[in-house]
């Protein structure tokens, strides 16, 4: 029912013109470091933003970058992408009118991309930049609720909160579409790879997914969620305790005493990540 809604609410967000062709360029192998620059470049605060993101402490290079072109060349064509779209997920979220916390939802957002990219360096997993965007993407379909549904998702937030349940847990006692399918939804119509409609569909509950292709990535982002839920327990929403699945150990190749050694790298990685966290905005602080 609530998919039925959002087709027809005009402020869910859609990646413009130029987002969408950023997201384009980046996936075409034939594109060129130029072509990039190009769509970049026509939006100056984008430009500016995506500059400031490569030379934050997350990237460490070892002098600041002034143009995109560098920018491309040193971090590649996805890591830019990603950036960009992380600016463009950020300004979409503060579109919401819940009283739901934007700035802690964000950080959940980023900091399980984050912890995708550094599960995905531990296990080897090739596709880095596509784990960071799939766990940027994870829990979009809040986005959509916090738009589209303000009293319903502060709602859940609040039943979250003082009974301790998980904000999945309860959307599936209700019957309605979940977050998960919701964003789904989205990504499908933003017409990106179907890799991130089952991170977004499968990553509270990974089992259920029965495309064992995407079991790597989905897992990646699970764990990435475990952990981001575990070190910022209520900023996605959800106040209970978070759980992790017993097969996220076999699909990813690890123990779990290797849990252990996995946060420590990953708060080595947040506490490089304060730009990113901010969405590429300045601290007023």
């Amino acid at each position: 029912m609530l998919v039925k809604f959002i087709k027809e609410i005009e402020e869910i967000p859609t990646p413009d013109f130029q987002v969408q062709q950023i997201i384009n360029i980046a996936s075409n192998p034939d594109s060129s470091i130029k072509d990039l620059e190009k769509a970049i470049s026509m939006d100056a605060s984008l430009s500016l933003k995506v500059l400031k993101l490569v030379n934050s402490a997350y990237y460490g290079l070892p002098r600041k970058i002034t143009k995109i072109s560098e920018a491309v060349m040193i971090l590649g064509f996805k890591t830019v992408r990603n950036l960009a779209l992380s600016i463009f997920t950020y300004s979409s979220l503060n579109k919401g009118a819940s009283n739901v916390d934007k700035k802690k939802l964000w950080q959940h957002f980023m900091s399980t991309a984050i912890i995708s990219e550094v599960v995905s360096k531990i296990i080897g997993y090739p596709e880095q930049e596509e784990a960071f965007m799939a766990g940027l993407l994870h829990d979009i379909g809040k986005i959509v609720l916090d738009i589209a549904f303000p009293k319903y998702i502060t709602s859940l937030v609040e039943k979250s909160k003082s009974n301790k349940v998980c904000f999945y847990t309860l959307e599936k006692k209700l019957g309605e579409e979940t977050h998960g399918e919701l964003g789904a939804f989205l990504i499908e119509q933003w017409k990106l790879p179907e890799l991130f409609q089952i991170v977004s569909l499968y990553h509270d509950e990974p089992e259920n997914n029965d495309q064992e292709a995407f079991d790597t990535i989905l897992y990646i982002v699970h764990l990435a969620n475990y952990f981001s839920n575990l070190m910022y327990n209520g900023y996605s929403g959800s106040y209970c305790e978070p759980t992790l699945s017993a097969k996220t150990f076999k699909v990813l190749g690890i123990k779990p005493s290797d849990l252990i050694d996995i946060s420590i790298k990953i708060r080595n990685a947040l506490a490089k990540a304060k730009a990113l966290l901010e969405g590429g905005e300045e601290n007023e602080s």
